[in-house]
């Protein structure tokens, strides 16, 4: 239960601890500082969260080492955990970073799982206006696009959230493609768009406008 005052109390803390302690926080490698970012995103109005997850994502920007150790899972992760502080400058530059990983690197945006990959793309649409940013977002709407299976694999939620995230570079071809690849499964299927709760639909619905004449 992530609104238990014991557990953000805890985490906070340990955010404390380790914000205070440079030598430990040096210590950390790539999947250690993955694990810190995700959990400290679950309480991302916490002060001491917010203090140090700004001080791992300055970590993450400045050295080329550790981001290259971070697999796509990794990666996926830091991504979304920083998504949740778009306005913190280390965030966005860390963010940034982890982009041109993605962008350069083919097997990484492939190997993630559908749920990751709903992710990872809502956490880029943060930063639309970062090239790096829009360039993984375009290199992982071009994979929906060619996989028919990661495609029909997205649940409701993650169509919708997809959608709102394509929707962010809407004169980006690549991502104009695969929202045409999303509307015509929602087209097409039943299930799913009976499956889709009020928000979905209301963010499914907007995203779409974005390409009026596809």
């Amino acid at each position: 239960n992530f609104n238990s005052g014991r557990c953000e109390r805890a985490v906070a803390r340990l955010a404390r601890y380790l914000r205070r302690n440079p030598q430990v926080r040096s210590s950390l490698n790539a999947q250690n500082i993955g694990l810190a970012l995700n959990a400290f995103s679950k309480w991302p109005d916490n002060p001491d969260c917010q203090s140090t997850a700004s001080l791992l994502a300055d970590m993450l920007a400045s050295n080329n080492s550790l981001r290259h150790a971070m697999d796509g899972q990794s990666v996926a992760n830091a991504l979304n955990a920083l998504s949740k502080w778009p306005d913190i400058p280390r965030c966005a530059v860390a963010a940034d970073e982890l982009a041109r990983r993605l962008a350069n690197n083919h097997n990484l945006g492939h190997v993630l799982k559908p749920q990751e990959f709903g992710n990872t793309l809502n956490a880029l649409s943060k930063w639309p206006d970062k090239p790096r940013c829009a360039d993984a977002a375009s290199a992982l709407a071009r994979r929906l696009e060619a996989e028919p299976g990661l495609c029909n694999a997205l649940d409701p939620q993650c169509v919708a959230n997809t959608l709102n995230a394509l929707s962010k570079w809407p004169d980006t071809p690549d991502c104009k493609d695969a929202a045409y690849a999303l509307a015509s499964r929602l087209a097409n299927d039943r299930e799913l768009r009976n499956a889709l709760n009020p928000q979905h639909m209301a963010n499914a619905l907007n995203a779409m406008s974005k390409w009026p004449n596809t």
